[in-house]
């Protein structure tokens, strides 16, 4: 057995749980303003950019809408508009005038992740285990370490079918809120809900 992280918030952002079962190469707009870090959560930028380094690709931005079929997927590693690794990307980057930089995202519809709850006005029970929830990015990522911090947001635990992501259980390491009272920030595991990958979703 591991540390129980449930008493301790410390957001990390979206990590694989499991297998990388996907992952591919999407650009990100050159001077697009919002700042991206490793874990962060990703959806579809609507359009293609012909690349310098990659051809023409698909392009990314932050995961804020929870629109269906628009999820990606977690990045897994960032790289500058030359293809240098970097640990993250700061906002309005203008890199090579087309792209700021590029994002490995772990991007299979079925990619299972582990994320910390944000407790922050109630926390997520064992009855909402297989309901949906939304992403929520309140803090800032590590500019040193290139770590996110986004999180999922307990008190948006819904059906809806927009919510970007369903939780599937919780770590094994940590304790669940009984009374589903704030200030529990114990660690889920979840999947995308709408991905952009999957069967029978609008095209975005």
């Amino acid at each position: 057995m591991g540390i129980d992280m449930a008493t301790t918030d410390a957001p990390f952002g979206f990590r694989p749980w499991g297998n990388v079962l996907s992952a591919n190469i999407y650009a990100i707009v050159t001077a697009y303003g919002t700042a991206v870090y490793i874990g962060d959560a990703m959806e579809i930028g609507g359009t293609a950019i012909t690349t310098k380094i990659y051809g023409t690709i698909q392009n990314c931005q932050v995961e804020d809408t929870g629109a269906a079929g628009s999820m990606l997927g977690a990045v897994l590693g960032l790289f500058t508009s030359t293809g240098e690794p970097t640990p993250y990307i700061a906002a309005s980057t203008t890199g090579d005038s087309v792209v700021a930089g590029y994002a490995l995202i772990a991007d299979h519809p079925l990619q299972k992740y582990i994320v910390a709850e944000d407790g922050d006005t109630s926390s997520i029970q064992v009855a909402n285990v297989g309901l949906n929830v939304e992403g929520i990015s309140t803090n800032s990522g590590d500019t040193n370490t290139g770590q996110s911090k986004m999180e999922i947001d307990s008190n948006t635990v819904n059906t809806t079918s927009t919510l970007a992501w369903k939780i599937l259980g919780v770590h094994p390491d940590d304790t669940i809120s009984a009374a589903g009272a704030a200030g529990n920030h114990c660690r889920f595991i979840v999947m995308p809900n709408s991905s952009h990958a999957a069967s029978n979703i609008d095209g975005a």
